[in-house]
């Protein structure tokens, strides 16, 4: 009988935990949450400098060749500022600078001032008029949708103006808009101290009730700017300044209406003011047309995102709020169609 062989069974497979994958996937989320707004970044500030390298710093021209109209466009809220600044709005720096950039080129025989603004500041909208006065070529004026208030102011000093039978425009005047939150935080149990160093130093704080000599001090302000306002609409229209007071109560014409009382020289679009600033800049045929661009620089851009990753929420609620609570003279209208 043959010798029985002898077996020896295989060991049991070794049991291996399986891998907890779960960090390694957390791990991957943060590096790809903290990347993503670097690279978003990135990317916008390669189209940027991409925009920066296509389209310049100077002016774009475009239809024909020979002389040109240079268009300055005056669009949204008026307010001071340098020819550095960049936002929204009419910055008044900013078109002062285009105003100077086509009265020093030789090409340019004529000027466009295209307004399609409600006013704003009394500083912002005087410095511009300020600026157009020293302007030796012709200047026409092609209102827009609304010319009102500052709006208007901008375009008495010029040799022309043109609005469409449907623009806004007059509301001569002024306004200040003031807060008073003394009834809600009352209301709500908060205690507001002001230390002053004299009786007026808090006029118009939004926590206080208003007094009559407060108010005094402010018409004083208003009547002074308005007075300055129908001076320089009887000097731009050639009116009568009891004729300009009569009208100038604050309400808005439309073009026609404003056509009827003198306050424009004709209804017409923008082609119409073209062709006038043309004729009066002596230009034969179809003129050129220059516009500024107006493009943020990359310290500009760079800026701004950090201000905004820096701010809190409560930094920009207080910003918000200063804005609307600081007395602010006014050359504006705020009715409707005026945003």
């Amino acid at each position: 009988m043959n010798e029985e062989e002898t077996f020896t069974p295989a060991p049991p497979p070794i049991s291996r935990p399986e891998k907890n994958r779960t960090p390694t996937w957390t791990l991957m989320g943060v590096v790809v949450g903290f990347m993503l707004p670097i690279c978003s970044c990135a990317i916008l500030i390669a189209a940027s400098l991409g925009s920066l390298s296509l389209l310049g710093s100077g002016s774009a021209a475009s239809g024909g060749v020979g002389d040109a109209v240079a268009i300055v466009r005056v669009e949204g809220v008026i307010s001071s500022g340098s020819a550095d600044d960049f936002g929204p709005g009419a910055i008044s720096g900013v078109i002062i600078d285009d105003l100077q950039k086509a009265a020093a080129d030789p090409t340019v025989k004529a000027i466009v001032l295209r307004v399609d603004s409600p006013g704003g500041t009394v500083t912002g909208s005087t410095q511009i008029y300020e600026a157009l006065q020293e302007i030796d070529k012709p200047v026409v004026t092609s209102m827009g949708g609304v010319a009102a208030s500052g709006g208007y102011q901008v375009s008495l000093p010029t040799d022309y103006v043109f609005a469409r039978a449907d623009s806004l425009t007059g509301s001569i005047g002024v306004i200040m808009t003031l807060f008073n939150a003394e009834e809600l935080i009352d209301e709500v149990g908060v205690d507001v101290i002001t230390i002053t160093s004299g009786p007026n130093k808090a006029i118009g704080s939004m926590w206080e009730e208003m007094t009559p000599e407060h108010r005094a001090i402010f018409e004083g302000l208003i009547d002074e700017s308005y007075e300055m306002f129908i001076q320089m609409v009887s000097d731009g229209r050639n009116l009568p300044l009891e004729d300009v007071r009569v009208l100038a109560d604050g309400r808005v014409y439309s073009g026609r209406q404003a056509l009827a009382i003198d306050l424009v020289d004709e209804l017409g679009n923008m082609d119409d003011a073209i062709a006038k600033a043309a004729d009066l800049g002596g230009i034969v045929g179809e003129p050129r047309i220059v516009e500024y661009e107006h493009i943020p620089s990359l310290d500009q851009i760079l800026s701004g995102a950090a201000t905004q990753l820096n701010q809190s929420e409560t930094d920009k609620l207080l910003g918000v709020i200063t804005e609307f609570t600081t007395p602010a003279l006014e050359y504006r209208y705020v009715g409707p169609g005026s945003q």
